[in-house]
């Protein structure tokens, strides 16, 4: 099992969210999921971050996985596995 710093679990939480965050609305998505988790974190202490950083691992793992299916879709659609 492996053990991480609070620090650490705040960068990765970070860089999840630069990941998910639309394109051209970053700050207010990032500030806004952020908001919500602190209060989350105040009120239920540190496994809600680990919570908060194990549910945007998920979605980043799911947001590459559609981008590399996307990817291969139209690579089928231009003909290029015929």
């Amino acid at each position: 099992m492996t053990t991480y710093t609070t620090p650490q679990l705040i960068e990765k939480l970070y860089s999840n969210l630069r990941t998910l965050a639309p394109m051209g609305a970053e700050h207010s998505y990032i500030s806004g999921y952020l908001y919500n988790a602190l209060q989350d974190i105040a009120e239920h202490g540190i496994n809600e971050l680990v919570a908060h950083v194990d549910w945007t691992n998920q979605r980043v793992e799911a947001f590459e996985y559609n981008k590399r299916a996307d990817a291969r879709r139209a690579a089928f659609e231009n003909g290029e596995y015929a």
